[in-house]
């Protein structure tokens, strides 16, 4: 079997030979593997079944954000603009250019046995970069009208850059952007629901249409919104990060309904623990989540201190699973 037809079995509520897998690491961590084993080491080195693909879209043309890198991370040091309102005259990008679609192209191309998981954000992920004087999040409260224009203005887009990405040969459309933190949701459910999801739904209307399953993304303690991704349709999660949420308490609520991609303890069993810790850890996970196959094994980002023999366990020990 084959990793995409792993995956697709898992897509389509099947069971796969073994569960899927992929993983995250600390960047400057994946940039030394990547020197040492060769580019995509997770791939070529390790055989991870999913990779994840990107539309090469600048939102803000004509925007440098003023940064600094200190070796692992890339931080912002400053807004990107003056006030909210200035994004209402901002250039717009070109969703029509072919230049935005090449890395799904060429990995596609590169790896035709490989399941790709196409990232976009949409939503309030859209104004993030932007990194407004007030939070954003206060600008939901203090300008929630100026809110819902400027997400207007790029939302027609979004909906484009959404219909050509699934018109190409992925697997996953796959939404990201963090609403939670360790203690749950950044902001209210209502509050979600009318500024970030209620301009996903479409997407995911759109992918479904298109035979796509679509994903979505959040950092942090998911499970006092879990309806929520039910309610607008999406198919699986990531990361289910394991030190903020109670696995077997997410599927007695979820029902089942849920793929989750991700599943793994990065912060501590896999980087702190001994290779037998690892290897108890995949299997505990398992048996929580993916019995039913509706599991593809994903990390949040494991830390560059983490020794290679755990990571050698941790894909060993996935590649060991069986239903």
């Amino acid at each position: 079997m084959t990793s995409r037809e792993r995956v697709k079995c898992v897509l389509e509520g099947k069971l796969p030979d073994r569960p899927p897998f992929n993983f995250w690491m600390d960047r400057d961590k994946m940039a030394e593997l990547d020197e040492k084993w060769g580019a995509d080491f997770r791939i070529t080195h390790y055989d991870a079944d999913v990779i994840e693909a990107f539309p090469l879209i600048n939102w803000f043309p004509g925007l440098v954000p003023k940064t600094y890198y200190d070796g692992k991370t890339v931080w912002q040091l400053e807004p990107m603009i003056d006030s909210l309102s200035e994004a209402l005259n901002l250039p717009l990008p070109d969703p029509t250019d072919p230049a935005v679609y090449t890395d799904i192209l060429e990995k596609r191309r590169r790896y035709p046995d490989k399941a790709i998981f196409a990232l976009l954000g949409a939503g309030l992920a859209l104004l993030e970069p932007l990194r407004l004087p007030q939070n954003l999040f206060m600008e939901i409260y203090d300008n929630p009208a100026l809110i819902h224009k400027v997400l207007q203005r790029y939302h027609p887009l979004v909906i484009e850059l959404t219909e050509r990405v699934c018109e190409l040969d992925i697997d996953v459309l796959y939404i990201a952007h963090d609403i939670c933190g360790r203690d749950g949701a950044l902001i209210s459910p209502k509050h979600l629901r009318e500024f970030h999801f209620d301009y996903i739904r479409e997407l995911v209307e759109i992918a479904h249409k298109r035979g796509k399953k679509v994903f979505y993304h959040t950092d942090g303690r998911v499970m006092e919104i879990i309806d929520i991704f039910i309610e607008y349709g999406f198919d699986g999660i990531n990361p289910l990060e394991y030190r903020f949420n109670d696995l077997r308490r997410f599927r007695e609520i979820e029902g089942e309904r849920l793929i989750v991609y991700g599943g793994l303890d990065n912060s501590n069993i896999i980087p702190n623990g001994t290779v037998e810790d690892v290897k108890r850890h995949i299997f505990e996970v398992f048996q929580i989540l993916g019995k039913k196959g509706k599991l593809i094994f994903s990390t949040h980002d494991i830390p560059s201190y983490c020794p290679l023999e755990n990571l050698d366990a941790m894909v060993e020990a996935i590649k060991s699973c069986r239903y």
